[in-house]
């Protein structure tokens, strides 16, 4: 309708037809969507956001026909997920990444996927690499956003075949998006402190860990940030929850601490600098900082850790101890 002579924004006729052809998109219907594309294409070539969803419906016709002869299941989830990040990649290079068509193409690519790794999960089609399926479809639901049921998978998957960083990250971010910040926090500081380099960045939204990152970038330029968010996770205490230790959970630090400074030694302060030698040294430090601090007070060791840290980073941890006395 008009007012006062102009068109209003809800009426605008390509609106709707850009709406409907996302829609279209999320739902796997990518021929309709390009039909419906074209259409207003010829009517006005340079409407935003028409060439975007062209280049997504004209991508994924191409790769859906493929999936016909797969077999439904696990052979059909990895397809779908080896096609994401091909385009992922190619939406990259067009700026398409965020964008309407390609978050419509996500839910749909996704969506399936999902149902295909359930199959598969449910089928035992692969029971060897049953955990890679769980991990995979938690995977698929964190990025529906659907994160109670991504919850449910990967408890299952933790509670009876196994843990690994990449796991515990993903439970970080899924609890966080369920307000269940205290859980998601420690979830986050183990998968950090067991290999950050495991992680994929791209996978988390979670504030604190986006706002760790940040900080890692600037204040460790050239460096791996994945390796320096447990530090500055505890410099700023975003990291505050913390795990009791048991026994063998402490010496199996020790020992870690033992192996990285003979590898500190060995590699000399030129060749450190293009390690993570540093940053793994100084979190296994922190945890039994805090293990001395906290749980099994021990004032010697404290000074003793203190010292190495000192040592260790001093721009880092100076201004820290002082403001801790």
């Amino acid at each position: 309708m008009d007012q006062d002579g102009q068109l209003i924004f809800s009426d605008d006729p390509f609106l709707i037809g850009c709406n409907t052809a996302y829609q279209l998109i999320e739902e796997g219907k990518f021929s309709e969507a390009l039909e419906k594309i074209d259409d207003l294409m010829d009517r006005n070539p340079d409407y935003p956001g028409l060439a975007r969803a062209y280049r997504t419906a004209k991508f994924w016709i191409n790769r859906f026909d493929g999936i016909e002869g797969l077999d439904e299941g696990k052979m059909t989830a990895d397809f779908l997920m080896k096609e994401w990040e091909e385009f992922s990649r190619y939406a990259a290079e067009k700026e398409m990444v965020g964008s309407a068509p390609f978050v419509s193409a996500m839910k749909h690519v996704f969506f399936r996927a999902s149902e295909h790794y359930t199959i598969a999960f449910v089928k035992e089609q692969s029971t060897v690499d049953n955990f890679d399926l769980l991990l995979n479809l938690g995977i698929c639901f964190i990025k529906l956003e659907d994160y109670r049921r991504a919850i449910e998978t990967l408890e299952y998957a933790k509670s009876s075949l196994r843990s690994s960083a990449t796991l515990l990250s993903l439970l970080g971010e899924a609890y966080y998006h369920t307000k269940d910040v205290p859980k998601s926090l420690l979830y986050f500081k183990e998968a950090f402190f067991i290999n950050p380099s495991e992680l994929d960045l791209k996978l988390i939204s979670a504030k604190p860990v986006k706002d760790l990152e940040e900080i890692s970038l600037t204040l460790k330029p050239g460096a791996d940030p994945r390796e320096w968010v447990p530090v500055f996770g505890y410099l700023q205490d975003i990291f505050y929850v913390k795990r009791h230790l048991n026994s063998q959970q402490v010496e199996s630090i020790k020992r870690d601490i033992y192996a990285l400074e003979s590898a500190f030694k060995q590699a000399g302060s030129e060749k450190l600098r293009d390690t993570n030698i540093v940053p793994r040294l100084i979190n296994k430090y922190l945890w039994m900082l805090d293990y001395f601090e906290y749980q099994n007070y021990d004032f010697n060791n404290i000074t003793d850790i203190r010292s190495r840290l000192l040592k260790l980073d001093r721009d880092l941890f100076k201004d820290y101890f002082a403001k801790k006395h």
